[in-house]
């Protein structure tokens, strides 16, 4: 899985858990008071306001990170997503040093993708759905009886045993749908239109193809579904509550005209998602009309600010709860730049070395093989670092050392795992005997210098500084320590290029340099690994 698709996750599930928090909190600050001192006008603006922070503060949230890193102090929080996916195993090559990976032990289930696509299927599938009851309804009305037009709405005859309910189609017009029925009572048929002109006045029409997509978006989240259907019911309220209290309709004559429109409409009577109309509960519309509450501008604003104070840390934390260790790319570069000092390993972070961080980071099995390098590490990094510097030679070199072997030192008929590609070798550095003769180190039945550590990193000191004053580029160097001068002399030689990140991205060179260049960056912040 991609970081993009990763992050765009973890951005969506947190908005899911969000919608129900923000529906939780709304309802219980009504619940506590504030419905006595709200109209229900300014009840619609907060739940509305509620939903839009619920689902626009994980994107928001993602896009800060991404411009403003935490790193290299930033910490994570244990993930509530487990990525068990294996290492994915990198192509042995005939080269000169390194080791070659251990089989995988299992492949697992894509699960995370496999959910992902199931998610995604669903809400194209409800949408898809909607969109379609939505079409089937403009061809009906078109074929529909036209009253009269008020303005850019057309109010046309619908079916008696139906109720009136208000559409707009972009590009297609606005709609108002009285039934047959109130032709009979021209004050219910007056109550009807201006009930349904108003929702084309507060732009509920328009705003239902917010819903629609909200709906199909989160799907499956009950909380959801009943945050949605609580929208709906209180823009009903606001709706008549316009009319009453602006447009000066008589109470009387509109609780009357609410009542006969509930016992017009049968049980089976469905509109697609979004539609407006008088076809909502009854009961508590009338009780509402009769129960006149104040209107305050700075109640409404208090509760949406307080609603978003809560909302916008629960955010950035569920963000990270879902979204796990993960590291981004604006992140990792910001790791590998921050503290760093002049002579040290220059890190390149692109999307090879993001990618294998993560797999340190996010899977077990990287989480195990890195925290036992750092481990076995400081049994030997005094001596190993002393030998580095006596060259001039950055110590961050030491990443080798972990990714090759873990620091742990293997005889080459060893069967401990690695994470570098390649010959297997022995040693901490795992030098193959051809290049352990090279640099001096005796490699006989009865005696594999290799295996003395300090001998080992004389020889491994010695090639580091032959291969920079090579190639003048350590990214160069180390895919050289790996696949052989040979390899990369010839690649450089067959494309003209010496950018690493292209020749990887190509396929020119093997991923080791992001491997190596991953463990820099966990031997700089070993924090990453708790």
């Amino acid at each position: 899985m991609s970081a993009f698709v990763r992050d765009m996750l973890a951005a969506y599930l947190t908005a899911a858990a969000l919608v129900a928090v923000g529906f939780g909190l709304l309802r219980a600050a009504l619940a506590l008071g504030m419905e006595q001192r709200l109209d229900a006008r300014q009840t619609l603006r907060v739940g509305r306001v509620t939903l839009g922070l619920a689902v626009v503060l994980p994107f928001v949230g993602l896009a800060a990170r991404e411009w403003m890193p935490s790193a290299p102090l930033f910490t994570f929080e244990r993930s509530l997503v487990r990525y068990a996916a294996p290492l994915t195993p990198v192509e042995a090559r005939p080269v000169r040093g390194g080791v070659r990976e251990a089989p995988s032990s299992g492949t697992g289930l894509p699960w995370t993708s496999f959910g992902l696509g199931l998610l995604g299927v669903g809400a194209l599938g409800v949408l898809a759905w909607e969109l379609r009851r939505y079409a089937r309804l403009r061809r009906k009305l078109e074929a529909l009886p036209v009253l009269r037009r008020v303005g850019r709405v057309r109010v046309v005859l619908g079916d008696a045993a139906e109720g009136a309910f208000s559409v707009w189609f972009p590009g297609g017009g606005a709609w108002a749908v009285v039934p047959s029925g109130v032709l009979e009572d021209a004050e219910a048929l007056r109550l009807t239109v201006r009930h349904e002109l108003q929702h084309h006045r507060q732009r509920d029409t328009v705003l239902a193809y917010a819903r629609l997509g909200f709906d199909s978006a989160f799907f499956w989240n009950p909380f959801a579904r009943a945050f949605s259907r609580w929208l709906a019911e209180r823009q009903e309220f606001a709706c008549d509550e316009a009319l009453v209290t602006v447009k000066r309709v008589p109470v009387e004559s509109y609780a009357r005209c609410l009542l006969q429109a509930s016992l017009r409409v049968p049980v089976a009577f469905s509109l697609p998602a979004g539609v407006t109309g008088m076809s909502h509960p009854t009961v508590r519309r009338i009780r509402m009309l009769f129960q006149p509450r104040p209107r305050s501008s700075v109640r409404t604003l208090g509760l949406s600010l307080s609603l978003a104070l809560v909302l916008a840390p629960l955010a950035l934390w569920a963000q990270g709860a879902v979204r796990g260790r993960a590291v981004s790319l604006t992140e990792a570069r910001a790791l590998a730049d921050a503290g760093r000092k002049d002579g040290d390993l220059p890190v390149v972070v692109d999307a090879a070395v993001v990618e294998q961080l993560n797999k340190f980071v996010t899977t077990p099995k990287g989480r195990d093989f890195m925290r036992m390098a750092l481990a076995n590490l400081k049994t030997h990094r005094e001596a190993m670092t002393a030998t580095l510097r006596s060259r001039s030679l950055p110590e961050e070199l030491l990443a080798v050392a972990m990714v090759e072997s873990a620091v742990r030192n293997l005889p080459e008929t060893s069967r401990e795992t690695s994470i570098a590609p390649g010959l297997r070798g022995a040693g901490v550095w795992m030098f193959i005997p051809e290049t352990a003769r090279r640099y001096g180190l005796k490699v006989e039945a009865g005696r594999d210098e290799r295996l003395d550590v300090a001998r080992e990193t004389e020889a491994a000191a010695a090639l580091f500084q032959a291969l920079y004053a090579r190639y003048g580029d350590w990214r160069l160097a180390l895919a050289a320590y790996n696949q052989g001068e040979g390899v990369v002399d010839r690649v450089i030689a067959e494309t003209g290029v010496r950018d690493v990140s292209e020749l990887v991205r190509t396929g020119k060179l093997n991923g080791y340099t992001a491997t190596v260049q991953a463990g820099v960056l966990l031997l700089r912040n070993p924090h990453l690994l708790d």
